[in-house]
């Protein structure tokens, strides 16, 4: 009977120890995130050339002095990429009500694939205020390393190609300022408490 309280006890303080780890984690990589990301994404428009999915040049006054949630990934991407769009642009229009016109930004990986013409038909598939932005690689590159996020090219078996990505989204406000993330998987209820206190700033 002692034995079977000791060994539930032992496992009773293995799995709090490891939600422990978990919590800590996510929380220290959100402070890793809110100490290196920039300041102020005007900061970073400024050095950078890009355009969005309409061709036009991707600026500071395209995001309307509205908050945005920053994502960077590809359209043939199989699933992160298509299930934040579409989890972010749903909160967002249960949320008209309570917030402002919130941007979601998609900045691809792959300009080569995703041109300008092919990222504005790849968001019709979505609701919301979604602005797809391309440009040249080390442009591209310039404004990931700005958010340090890592990505890579993947060559597949079939003569195709993918890519490992950072998942994160980031918020900012309506001043461009980074005001925290959002992370892959995150509970949607957690996410509609982010943005609702993003629009605040």
């Amino acid at each position: 009977m002692l034995y079977q309280t000791k060994k539930k006890l032992i496992l009773v303080s293995i799995i709090l120890s490891f939600a422990v780890i978990l919590v800590a984690t996510f929380l220290f990589a959100e402070h890793l995130s809110r100490q290196n990301s920039p300041k102020k994404m005007s900061d970073i428009l400024n050095k950078v050339i890009l355009k969005d999915h309409n061709g036009n040049r991707f600026k500071e006054q395209s995001l309307n002095n509205n908050p945005s949630l920053l994502f960077f990934g590809f359209t043939h991407c199989p699933e992160i990429c298509p299930t934040t769009l579409t989890e972010l642009s749903t909160i967002i229009g249960n949320l008209k009500n309570k917030i402002k016109p919130t941007n979601i930004i998609f900045v691809t990986l792959d300009p080569q694939r995703d041109t300008q013409e092919y990222l504005k038909d790849y968001i019709q598939y979505f609701n919301g205020n979604i602005i797809a932005v391309t440009g040249e690689d080390i442009e591209i590159k310039k404004l990931a390393d700005n958010w340090n996020v890592f990505f890579e090219r993947v060559n597949t078996s079939d003569n195709d190609y993918t890519f490992n990505h950072t998942a994160t989204v980031f918020m900012l406000d309506q001043k461009g300022i980074f005001r925290g993330t959002i992370a892959w998987g995150e509970n949607p209820n957690s996410i509609s408490q982010k943005i609702i206190n993003l629009n605040k700033h």
